[in-house]
Order: structure tokens, then C-alpha cells, then sequence
């Protein structure tokens, strides 16, 4: 049975000069307990993370370290976006190709050679981002292996359009089209 907690809240708006009460609400809100005696305790339930499908298999060629090397990757997945990154000065970072080696204790060629093994297999695409005069790289994790949003967006799955095709319905797919046929409209 879902338990359920009452909030009761009660506003009282007085004449500042007079003391009087001028007027009293009462809110009442119900919201799931955080504690279920059936379920158990509902943890970090708004906190960032990514999930991984238990039915979306790696591929067959992808080594079990690599699927480690993935995995302590799925970490650093910046808020919702599914891409590598961090709060640097002035807001988000991607990380670049270096710091990704560190991340997963790999040299920078090492690094090189994995991220290429990402990209060859659709789990791991970079975007090139032109700033002016200076451009950044931007690595994003395939949803299907590690997601942190609840809502795939329409760059997301632009960008992995191909690998995703399979695994979504066919309305999502016409719904992206939509926005997708808007875009290029306006």
C-alpha cells in the first residue's frame, strides 16, 4: 500500500499596525512517504546518475574492460545532457581528450585508441562546437548504454539516430521528425 505524508500550511497575513488577523489560509499537500514499510526507503530519489538498460546488451567486440572504462565514465556525464563534462569557470566543460585518460587511467594515445573503439561501435560520438575562432570537442554517451535524463531530446537523438532506430516506436520517431521538420522551417 503507498503511504502517503500530510503537509498542512498555514498562512496568516496580519495588519502590521493593528495586530489583527486579515486573513488565514490552509494548503494541504500529499506526497509520496520517503519510507514505505513494503518498499523500503526510497534513496537519492533526485539525485543526478545515469541508468543503464538491463536489456540493451554491449556490443559482442566491446572487451569487459573497456565496459569498466564505460561505466567509470557514465559518472562524469555533465546534468542531464549525456555528454562528458564538468562545472568549470563560467559554467560547463566539456572534457577533452586528455582529461578523459585520466579519468579512466589511460595516456592520451591510449585514450585516443579507446574513444575511437567508442565511436566505431556507436557508443561514444564527439561533436565538434565552434566558439568564434576556437572550437571544443564534446564526447556524448549512446542512451541506449547509459542515460541521465528522463526525456531523450531531439539532439541526442539526432545524433545517435541510427543506433536508436531499432529501439524506439515508431510515433517517437515521427514525433522527432516533427521538431526536426519545425527546425528547419524556422
Amino acid at each position: 500500500m503507498k503511504q502517503k505524508v500530510r503537509q498542512e500550511i498555514v498562512k496568516t497575513n496580519i495588519d502590521t499596525k493593528t495586530g489583527e488577523v486579515l486573513r488565514q489560509t490552509k494548503q494541504v499537500r500529499h506526497f509520496d512517504a520517503k519510507f514505505n514499510s513494503d518498499r523500503g526507503y526510497l534513496w537519492w530519489n533526485r539525485r543526478g546518475g545515469a541508468k543503464s538498460f538491463f536489456n540493451i546488451p554491449y556490443p559482442e567486440e566491446m572487451s569487459m574492460i573497456d565496459r569498466g572504462r564505460l561505466a567509470t565514465l557514465s559518472k562524469h556525464i555533465w546534468g542531464d545532457t549525456n555528454c562528458l563534462g564538468y562545472r568549470g569557470h563560467g559554467g560547463f566543460k566539456p572534457y577533452n581528450l586528455e582529461q578523459i585518460g585520466k579519468l579512466v587511467n589511460l595516456s592520451e594515445p591510449q585514450a585516443k585508441r579507446f574513444l575511437m573503439r567508442m565511436k566505431k561501435m556507436g557508443i561514444i560520438k564527439p561533436v565538434f562546437v565552434t566558439f568564434g575562432d576556437r572550437y571544443e570537442t564534446q564526447y556524448y554517451i549512446n542512451p541506449l548504454y547509459y542515460f541521465s535524463s528522463r526525456y531523450l531530446s531531439a539532439n541526442l537523438y539526432a545524433l545517435f539516430h541510427d543506433e536508436l532506430e531499432e529501439h524506439l516506436p515508431d510515433w517517437v520517431k515521427e514525433e522527432f521528425a516533427k521538431v526536426d521538420a519545425r527546425k528547419k522551417v524556422n
